[in-house]
């Protein structure tokens, strides 16, 4: 997963932007005056294409998550911060 901040004059001005959030099944997550922040799932390879096609009109930040997951077994939170004391 990654998420791109990119500034908000883009997403009106430039309808490309609008293609390319479209094109890689991304979603934009917040709307600011002066940003929005895209986000987008995915291999790292489909990341890395969504960074080039936005690298052009400039992004102002972007990280990438590495991988996350839940157990499917409950976890005791009790039992496990005591063994942390």
């Amino acid at each position: 997963s990654a998420l791109f901040k990119i500034a908000s004059g883009l997403l009106f001005d430039e309808r490309q932007i609008q293609n390319i959030i479209k094109d890689n099944n991304a979603q934009i997550v917040t709307v600011s005056r002066d940003f929005f922040v895209i986000a987008k799932s995915g291999r790292r390879n489909e990341i890395d294409q969504m960074h080039d096609q936005l690298k052009p009109y400039g992004i102002m930040q972007f990280v990438r998550s590495g991988r996350i997951s839940v157990t499917k077994d409950e976890m005791k939170i009790s039992a496990l911060l005591k063994e942390f004391k």
